[in-house]
């Protein structure tokens, strides 16, 4: 293992990805510290070597040499030492690929999606407009989680930057940069998704009260994160301008901007209000509550909204890998990405949960007690109304509250 400092080690990783990329595209295949090496070995061979000789090895132009010797002149005192640093770094492999991840979510989230689908067609008749808000959202979540993929395979077997070539360093940048930015739009279409959804429930003034405030907040916070990723430099792909001298960037942290978008998402996040007594998460349960239903119905309809808890848990661990990997130059973003793309997915697949159980209310409806409706005098259209209204468990009606009957087909508004 290599004494160096956390430090050390990144600023060696950025002198590798910056001598090779002011470099001719020759270097650009290659492993970013051959450059480095190649002049260490100039400057071994001739320590007086001239700036001629080193524009002929490495293929500067003037402007290249110039912008280089601003950062690291005299380059034959600086050189050596950062050979030396070279030599003595270890050698970490990147995460192994999410490929797998990557299928095995991208198929349960297709399997619940076309479930859901099926749930609204085959019981209303129709599919309804926050159903297709939540197939915006499948889509951009399968596009992020290929994107986070082809990220993983561009960077190829090696963590470190003096281990990739250019290329592999630039194309894994192009799609990191691109995937931060696509994130909190993928996020928030979720959250509509839930959000939309929830304000069909009912005319409650507390729950369209929660939807409001959860919605502005998390679409404020959704731009702010966007935007500062897209525009903390003066050059919004910055993957392609990583060596240029004229590249400015604010003066902000990105690891702190993630962090802090990040939790805000997390506490406005209304998949997992259980902690935040703000939300739409929370507000339900004392509507699920005060409603009179079998036992069996009104805890799994409490169950349908815990199940958001799992997607909120994956958002903190997400966070934790973004402070613990986010440095780029010191090893691999798999982490990140990895947890992401469970949190994303395990999103949508709750955000679906109340149609899969209007499914199963129509289909099996002995699993929620509703033994009743394949009895005698039952109808098919019995356990449709039965199942449509299952998903507005908790609109409580403004009159007298009763305990639900076969016969009891009007929706309470």
């Amino acid at each position: 293992m290599s004494d160096m400092s956390t430090d050390e080690i990144a600023m060696l990783n950025t002198i590798c990805f910056y001598l090779s990329g002011t470099a001719p595209s020759r270097w650009w295949n290659e492993p970013n510290r051959d450059i480095v090496l190649a002049l260490g070995d100039l400057f071994a061979k001739d320590p007086l070597a001239t700036a001629q000789d080193v524009m002929t090895l490495t293929g500067w132009n003037q402007d290249n040499l110039d912008f280089v010797n601003a950062q690291l002149a005299p380059l034959n005192e600086t050189i050596p030492t950062f050979v030396s640093g070279i030599q003595a770094l270890d050698h970490p492999r990147s995460t192994n690929s999410i490929l797998p991840i990557f299928v095995v979510f991208t198929v349960l989230s297709t399997f619940v999606m076309g479930l859901r689908l099926w749930s609204r067609i085959s019981i209303l008749g129709r599919i309804q407009s926050f159903d297709w808000v939540a197939i915006v959202s499948y889509v951009l979540i399968v596009a992020w989680c290929a994107l986070a993929v082809y990220e993983k395979e561009a960077s190829g077997h090696w963590a470190s930057y003096c281990d990739k070539s250019y290329n592999q360093s630039r194309y894994a940048q192009a799609a990191y940069f691109m995937g931060m930015a696509l994130y909190p739009i993928a996020v928030l279409s979720v959250k509509f998704a839930l959000l939309t959804f929830y304000h069909s429930l009912s005319t409650w003034r507390p729950l369209r009260i929660a939807v409001y405030i959860t919605a502005v907040a998390s679409f404020a916070n959704a731009m702010v994160a966007l935007f500062m990723w897209l525009f903390q430099c003066n050059y919004p792909d910055i993957w392609n301008h990583g060596v240029d001298p004229t590249l400015t960037c604010a003066g902000f942290d990105p690891l702190d901007m993630v962090l802090a978008t990040g939790t805000v998402n997390i506490l406005t996040d209304p998949l997992g209000k259980m902690l935040t007594p703000l939300a739409c998460r929370l507000i339900p349960l004392p509507l699920v509550w005060r409603l009179q239903l079998y036992p069996r119905e009104r805890n799994l309809a409490i169950i349908t909204f815990g199940l958001g808890a799992i997607a909120w848990i994956a958002s903190i661990v997400r966070l934790i890998m973004v402070k613990a990997h986010l440095q780029y130059t010191n090893g691999s973003t798999t982490p990140i990405n990895a947890w992401a793309m469970v949190e994303l997915n395990l999103a949508l697949i709750c955000s679906s949960a109340p149609a899969l159980r209007a499914l199963l209310i129509k289909h099996a409806p002995k699993v929620l007690s509703y033994a009743y409706a394949s009895g005698p005098g039952s109808s098919g259209s019995d356990i449709a109304s039965k199942a449509s209204r299952a998903e507005k468990t908790f609109v409580i009606s403004q009159t007298e509250e009763r305990s639900p009957s076969p016969e009891d087909d009007v929706e309470k508004a």
